[in-house]
């Protein structure tokens, strides 16, 4: 039998650890751990205005590499027993789209995230990302409640 593969995502917040808790719990499966890193275009403007601007590409590669070694550090925290596969994936915009993309190029057979991450309303609402992967993914989503044991 070929072992199922989940998903985990987490944005570095303590609600997001809820996913990871309980996804350390589930038993038989492979697991990839992934935070989405979102980067943005300067404006061409403001780029003229930087006396260094190859400054912003040395930024962005720091925070990159900063956010590969957290996630790391969080897969041994939460994985200390599981063979986890850790991926920091850069986008522009659409955060939503990029989880469900990574899971359908790495045949992915579940998504495990919280409903509630960074987002300014995301103490009363489940959160916008949350909304478009459910729409989104061709595989089930499991959403974890932000105070699951």
């Amino acid at each position: 039998m070929e072992t199922k593969k989940l998903l985990v995502t987490t944005d570095f917040s303590d609600v997001s650890f809820a996913a990871l808790i309980y996804a350390a719990k589930m038993q038989g499966y492979r697991i990839t751990l992934i935070s989405i890193l979102q980067t943005g275009d300067v404006p061409p403007d403001l780029l003229k205005q930087i006396p260094d601007p190859g400054a912003i590409q040395d930024y962005r590669k720091k925070v990159l590499e900063q956010t590969r070694e957290k996630l790391e550090s969080v897969a041994r925290q939460f994985f200390s027993d599981t063979d986890v596969t850790t991926d920091v994936v850069v986008c522009d915009e659409d955060v939503a789209a990029e989880i469900c993309a990574y899971a359908d190029d790495n045949a992915i057979d579940m998504i495990v995230m919280t409903g509630q991450g960074r987002g300014a309303l995301g103490s009363l609402f489940v959160g916008s990302t949350v909304q478009k992967v459910l729409r989104m993914a061709k595989i089930p989503v499991l959403v974890i409640p932000k105070t699951a044991k």
